[in-house]
Formats: structure tokens, sequence, C-alpha cells
């Protein structure tokens, strides 16, 4: 079934469900599976009649939400009607196993046969995915779910609002979707179409906080595999998740800090995304066929943007910034990361197959940005870097017959090492109170450079690269593929005798553990706990 959240309520569920292995008793669950909503049946049409009997058949109603795309498997819309969302009462969706979103009907703007462009808009018949916050949907918490296996335009798992919607400015207006809570939820196994791939997060979503879960092998057909912040969001916080195994086609493996793009994109700034949180998640193995194979901040504007306490590690880009891509986002601070055997591999369609920094990578601002700045401000966008750990962090080039640099087997060169810098050549970082593998930015003396950091169990990541071509009439790319351990992926931190750690030092990466307070555990071959 899809349900349709119309009033403040909470949505209660048992649990996921799983199995205790030691008494072989299965816990059944709740389960709403919305697979059964296929566009054109009698449950289509009769969700179809709810809603236009809730909003009006002009598909906005008097709060101005925006017309009610389908297929999500819970939808919540805000009424006119004098009933508030807001803190006297958290509409919650809260111990459910979330599946079966599906997105249909998406139009190719390219023709399959001769590369020419179709003419028809793009436009989404059926949007699906999991869960699909419309408007004014403040104080929203969704909790202690498994959402798996499902498929929506701006976020397989999760969406919060609508992007690029017109309100007769340059910008897009705001959905009003304010302290909206994620936590304690696993999110596996999602795709997204556009701008997300497991969780979108777009304008008005105010203090929202996204806590304490698992989002896992989700992919976006654009940006932000695991988790997309787009457009003015102000003062959100993304702490002690595990963001793992999560992939996008363009920029943002794993998490992406972007701006929206205004109506005029070469005449108007974007609003940026507002100051954002990233602190104690462990950001690992994700996959970024662009910029920033970890965490990507694109046009997310001159707000101060903390990256404090992460594992950052075993990520791929296939342009610059394995770990961390930072573009027009002048006030980023990092600082108490670990930043390892990260990896980029110049195979990007925007690359020119020689090699981009593969820890941490900046660049050159726009001219629109920059007109916005001091005169005196640097002309690229300058992290404050300090008390990090950058080690193993390798830059691959492109040779015609494979990647060179990285290690691999057959490599005729040895890994080109390179934590952290400007590919454009626009100036140059500095970190101070760093331990580095290699000599890198402005030197400083507080600087640890090729001094082993011992972390307790590191692996290094092995890839393939395959040829091919997404549109036979105008560019060849080589798609990434990454090899990953069948057994733990690692431990990355410290040991008690580590220089990071010394007396004399104030590395503190390794202060945070990788986050272990997740709510549930979902699973058919170990101990389970229902809900609770």
């Amino acid at each position: 079934e899809n349900p349709i959240i119309y009033k403040p309520i909470k949505l209660q569920g048992i649990g996921a469900g799983g199995v205790y292995t030691d008494t072989n008793t299965r816990i059944y669950g709740s389960v709403i599976d919305g697979g059964a909503f296929t566009g054109d049946n009698a449950l289509s049409e009769a969700w179809r009649a709810k809603v236009a009997s809730l909003i009006g058949d002009n598909g906005v109603n008097m709060l101005g939400n925006p017309f009610p795309y389908d297929a999500q498997v819970i939808y919540l819309i805000a009424l006119a009607d004098g009933t508030p969302y807001d803190s006297s009462f958290n509409v919650a969706i809260d111990g459910l196993a979330i599946q079966g979103g599906d997105v249909a009907g998406f139009p190719n703007n390219i023709n399959q046969i001769g590369g020419t462009p179709t003419g028809l808009p793009p436009n989404v018949v059926m949007q699906g995915g999991g869960i699909y916050a419309n408007a004014y949907i403040r104080y929203l918490q969704i909790s202690n779910n498994l959402l798996q296996s499902n498929a929506g335009s701006f976020g397989g798992a999760i969406r919060v609002g609508t992007p690029n919607l017109d309100n007769g400015t340059p910008y897009g207006a705001s959905s009003h979707n304010e302290y909206l809570k994620i936590r304690n939820n696993r999110v596996i196994a999602n795709g997204g179409t556009n701008l997300a791939g497991a969780i979108g997060i777009f304008n008005g979503a105010d203090n929202y906080e996204i806590a304490y879960n698992d989002i896992c092998g989700n992919l976006s057909a654009e940006l932000g595999g695991g988790i997309s912040h787009y457009g003015y969001s102000p003062n959100g916080k993304i702490h002690h998740n595990r963001v793992i195994y999560n992939r996008s086609y363009d920029e943002g493996g794993g998490i992406i800090i972007a701006g929206e793009l205004p109506v005029s994109p070469t005449l108007n700034l974007s609003q940026g995304a507002g100051p954002v949180d990233v602190y104690a998640n462990l950001i690992q193995s994700n996959l970024g066929n662009d910029d920033g194979g970890g965490l990507r901040f694109l046009v997310s504007g001159n707000y101060p943007f903390n990256v404090y306490n992460n594992i950052i590690v075993n990520n791929v880009s296939t342009h610059e910034g394995g770990g961390i891509s930072i573009f027009d986002a002048p006030d980023v601070r990092v600082y108490n990361n670990t930043i390892m055997n990260n990896i980029t591999t110049a195979t990007a369609a925007t690359s020119n197959g020689q090699p981009a920094p593969a820890g941490l990578s900046s660049a050159r601002n726009s001219n629109l940005l920059q007109a916005t700045l001091p005169l005196t401000a640097p002309i690229f966008s300058n992290p404050l870097m300090f008390n990090n750990i950058f080690w193993d962090n390798r830059a691959g080039y492109w040779g015609g017959g494979g990647i060179g640099g990285i290690g691999l087997p057959g490599d005729p060169a040895p890994p080109n090492l390179w934590d952290f810098g400007i590919l454009d050549g626009s100036g140059t970082l500095a970190a101070t109170n760093t331990l580095m593998q290699t000599a890198n930015g402005l030197p400083d003396a507080s600087n640890i450079v090729g001094v082993d950091p011992q972390v307790t169990a590191a692996y290094t990541t092995s890839l393939s690269a395959l040829s091919w071509r997404g549109n036979p009439n105008v560019v060849s790319a080589y798609i990434v593929a990454l090899d990953v351990p069948l057994e733990q992926l690692g431990n990355y931190h410290v040991q008690s005798g580590s220089p990071a750690v010394s007396s004399e030092s104030r590395y503190q990466a390794n202060r945070v553990s990788a986050p272990a307070r997740i709510a549930i555990t979902i699973s058919t071959s170990t101990n389970v706990k229902p809900f609770g």
C-alpha cells in the first residue's frame, strides 16, 4: 500500500523484523511495500483521487504544496485546514521496513539511436521513492526504519522537499520542512535519478539532523549517492553515520553539500547551501564519477562549514578529491579528521588524464562568488585545515591502457602520493598540526611529515577501469569499479603508540569511534533484535 499522511500522526511499526540465530525464531516485523503502485491500476487511481480530494485538482493547495508526484511508498502533505505540523506533536515514521517505491516514465533527453535531442520535456510521470515529504512538514522524525530497494527521481529512500520551485525570482522557493530528524535508520540499496541517491534534502529543511544511520550501497544517476543536501537549508547537522559503498554517476559519491543553481546561473550567484556541520561520520569506499568521492562541496556559498572528527577513507573520485572536494565554498574548516587511502583516477569525462589531488582538493572560485568577497580574499576556496591525518592518498593518471600511479598490479610507476592541493594552480593550501605522508602545501613547523600514523588496520583499495560510452556522439568515459574486501573494512583508529596521539602533539582524529549506536540490526545470518 501507499499511505498518505496529511495530519501530524505517528506511523508506528514494531521493527523491520529478522531472525534470532540462537533460537531460530523469526520476528516478522512491520513492512510497507509500495510495489503494487503501477501508475494505471485501481490502487494508483484511488491514491490520486484521495490526494486530489485533499489538496484540489490543480495540484497546489493553499499552503503552496507543489504537485504531488506519485508512486512513493509514504507521502506526507500539509493541509490548509488549521492543523499545523509543529513542535507540539512530531509527525513520525518509526519502526518499519519501507520498500518497493519505484520511479517510471522518465523520458530520455537523447534519442537512443542517433544521439539527437528528443524534444521531450524533463518530466517524470511517477517519481517513486520510499518517503516523500512534500512541503510544510515541520518537525518530521524518521527513525528506526529499514529503507531498502526503493527508486526515486529526487532520492530513492527519503526525499524532503522539491528543488527548483518557481517563486518568481532567480531562486527556487523554500519547501518549509524545517527541523527534520532522520535518525537510527538503515538505508540500503536505493537509487535516485536526479540530484540524490538515497537521501535528498532540498530548499527549506533548515535545522535538519541526519544522525546514527547506516547508509550503504545506494546509487545516484546524478549527485550525492548517499546524502544530497541541495539548496538553501541552513544549520544542518550530519553526524555519527556510516556512509559506505555509495556511488554517484556525477559528483559526491558519499555526501554532497550543494547550492541550488539559480534560473540564470551565468548571471546570478547561487544562494548556496547554508552552514552545515559534518562530524563523527565514517565515510568509506564511496565512488564519485567526477569530483568528491567521499564528500563534495559544490557552489555551497560563503557560509561556515565544519568538517571534523570524521574517518574519510578508501573513497574514489574519477576526477579530483577522492576524500573531499571543494568548489565555491571559501569558509570550510577541516580538522580532527583521518583522511587516508583515497584515490583519484583521472578518468572522468571532465579530466585531462593527469593526476589530481587525492585526499582533499580545492579549486578557483567562480567569478560570481569572487565578486562578493573582500579584495584581499584568495581567488580559490581556501579551507582552514589543522589536526588532521593525511596518509597514502594516491593520485592516478590515465595512460590510455589503464590507471597508473595508484599501485595496481603491473603499474609501471610507483604510487603518486598527493594528500591535498589545488589542481588548477590558482594557489597553495596550508595545514597546521597535521600528520602527512609527504611534504604538501605551505610548510609549517607544527606538521609531522613522513611518520606512519600507525592505524590499527588499513587496506588498499583495488580498482578496475572499463571503457564506456554514455553518448556515442559526445564523449567516452571510463567507469571505475571498486573491488572491495569481503572482510570487515579495516580499522582506522590509531594505536596507542601512534605519533598522532603523543603527549607532544594535538592530533585528535582517533578520538571518535565509528558509529555504534544503530537502533536496529537486520540480517538473516546474525543475531537480530526487534525494534527497541
